[in-house]
């Protein structure tokens, strides 16, 4: 997983959120998942602040959330 800077890559946010990278794109490029593109690349970043934001909003199960992040804020 992503550690610099406190972001997950649309692949961990898929793991996390048990979809498909794809799925975690879509929100991404909707607007509903926010982060920022990687300067000269597609590749996304989802702060972990606003993946929390996105999981409780949306009645994602946090179970899956990596125990060294503390999820209750």
């Amino acid at each position: 997983m992503a550690k610099a800077n406190n972001v997950f890559t649309t692949g961990d946010v898929a793991r996390i959120c048990n979809v498909a990278t794809r799925t975690v794109c879509i929100w991404f490029d909707k607007g509903l998942l926010k982060g920022y593109r990687i300067p000269g690349g597609k590749d996304r970043r989802i702060p972990i602040t606003e993946l929390k934001r996105f999981m409780k909003a949306n009645k994602i199960p946090m179970d899956s959330f990596p125990p060294e992040h503390d999820i209750e804020h």
